[in-house]
């Protein structure tokens, strides 16, 4: 399959198991550099802003519970599907697509760069 604009792959499939959760760094076109955060929460991967707007709590960092994470700082919830607040405690943060191919995970990250 051969690689569509604006989607970065970023790591195994197998890898994304084993840690749960990834940092990589991306650059907006007209925010600057910014961590995309790509999670497993046992039962698919997902990918969201990695910063919770509330106190900048890294997502990466949070507990990982089937469909949402937690932020490590002082637990807002978030959809990993949709970046919503479920518990609306504070803003919701961007989602992107995560797409598994074979043992390939990818981000999409549409008009973004790699750094």
């Amino acid at each position: 399959m051969s690689q569509q604009p604006d989607t970065f792959p970023v790591t195994t499939l197998d890898e994304l198991k084993q840690r749960k959760a990834m940092l990589f760094e991306f650059r907006h076109p007209r925010f600057g550099k910014h961590d995309i955060a790509l999670f497993w929460d046992g039962e698919g991967a997902y990918a969201l802003e990695n910063s919770c707007p509330h106190l900048f709590g890294s997502l990466a960092d949070g507990r990982i519970l089937r469909g949402e994470v937690h932020c490590p700082l002082h637990g807002a919830q978030f959809s990993l599907k949709t970046g919503e607040c479920l518990d609306r405690f504070t803003l919701d943060v961007a989602a992107y697509a995560a797409r598994v191919d074979g043992d390939t995970v990818s981000i999409v990250a549409p008009g973004e760069t790699r750094n």
